[in-house]
């Protein structure tokens, strides 16, 4: 089977394994406790906080573990808009974010929190003349994600940045699929949020940047656990494999963007000739590992489980919300009907993906097209791997 699904996911990096199981078994205390292997434990744990803080260009102090980018998303949403409501109560994001930030601004709208979601253009771009638009007097956080898990649009921070700051507004972005990808403008931003697993790191791991300068407050009261931000005991293990992949992948990044959207742009040149297939999103800035893809005509399942029987595997849009029947928001979002919709299927690439892959992927693809056209899908022999 051939892997083309990196946005959901990585497999460890074998050094991160290592590391992970290492420090299982050598730094096992509680990074709480004084004594000796408690204080073990603390080293390592700050160890792998400057190593990463170093990576995002912020103050050790800044960076926060979590479970998961999915609970980053949530305690840093709650606790900077709890932290300023006596200023205002409206918030501001946009239809195509990830499914925990929704959910995170749905739970503060119970709370009585005022939610505009800024429309996008047709490729996934904020508006612009919108988002000015839709900012109150007590407009008090935006959260716009750095880039589109589905879509693979990225977002200009600092033109969206400048007009929060002229209007004193905090400004945080989920930066899952771009970080240890593509640079982040770390500076332009008040929050933001990183996954280890989507950097060949381990899973359950996730960090939460808030600058000095920024009030939050603590969803849980009274825990002594990451300066307050996150109550439990904390994954020193996992933290550490975490700051190997970000050593790892940072050190890779400018060849591997150069690499893996050498390989995207061999994917779109080869089928934008065949009028059939659509791919959405910005074409220059998105990115580079990334192809949403629409077959006209074709449910994205039907496509996504047709690749699977030739042995490849894509998705029909964020693992987390697999299993739902309703098409991608961000689809919709950007003016799709909801039969284009449903076409949709995001296909992306990591460090293991190769040239060969890629031609199988298209030639793939163009077979499933046919067949779907001739009225015989799934008479293709599955991909030798």
């Amino acid at each position: 089977m051939i892997f083309f699904d990196y946005s959901s996911t990585t497999p460890m990096s074998e050094k991160a394994l290592s590391t992970y199981q290492l420090a299982a078994s050598q730094y096992f205390g509680n990074s709480r406790s004084i004594h000796q292997f408690g204080q073990e434990a603390e080293a390592m744990l700050q160890l792998a906080r400057e190593t990463i803080g170093d990576a995002l260009n912020i103050r050790e102090q800044e960076l926060f573990f979590t479970g998961c980018g999915t609970e980053a998303n949530f305690l840093i949403i709650t606790g900077l808009a709890k932290a300023q409501k006596l200023k205002g109560n409206h918030i501001l994001s946009i239809e195509s974010e990830h499914h925990s930030v929704k959910q995170s601004l749905h739970y503060l709208k119970e709370q009585g929190f005022d939610i505009t979601y800024v429309p996008l253009d047709s490729n996934g771009k904020i508006s612009i003349e919108a988002l000015i638009d839709s900012i109150k007097e007590e407009t008090i956080l935006a959260t716009f994600a750095h880039a589109s898990s589905e879509l693979g649009t990225i977002q200009d921070l600092e033109i969206i940045s400048n007009i929060l700051k002229e209007n004193d507004i905090l400004f945080h972005s989920d930066c899952v699929q771009s970080f240890g990808k593509i640079k982040i403008p770390i500076h332009f931003l008040d929050a933001c949020t990183i996954s280890a697993h989507k950097i060949y790191g381990p899973k359950g791991c996730g960090a939460a940047y808030i600058s000095s300068s920024t009030p939050y407050q603590s969803f849980l009261r009274g825990t002594s656990h990451e300066n307050g931000f996150r109550a439990g005991t904390v994954d020193v293990p996992a933290i550490m494999a975490f700051a190997v992949a970000v050593e790892e992948i940072m050190k890779q990044q400018p060849q591997e963007q150069e690499r893996l959207t050498k390989l995207r742009l061999k994917v779109v040149n080869s089928l934008k000739h065949d009028s059939l297939f659509y791919f959405e999103g910005d074409a220059i800035n998105r990115l580079p590992f990334h192809l949403a893809l629409r077959r006209k005509g074709m449910e994205g399942q039907f496509l996504m489980l047709e690749c699977q029987k030739k042995g490849l595997l894509i998705a029909t849009g964020s693992a987390c919300r697999a299993g739902l029947s309703e098409p991608p928001a961000s689809m919709l979002a950007i003016g799709r009907t909801s039969s284009e919709a449903h076409e949709y299927v995001r296909i992306t690439f990591g460090k293991h993906t190769t040239e060969e892959d890629i031609e199988i992927l298209i030639k793939q693809l163009i077979h499933i097209s046919n067949e779907f056209k001739e009225g015989y899908c799934g008479q293709i022999e599955k991909t030798p791997r």
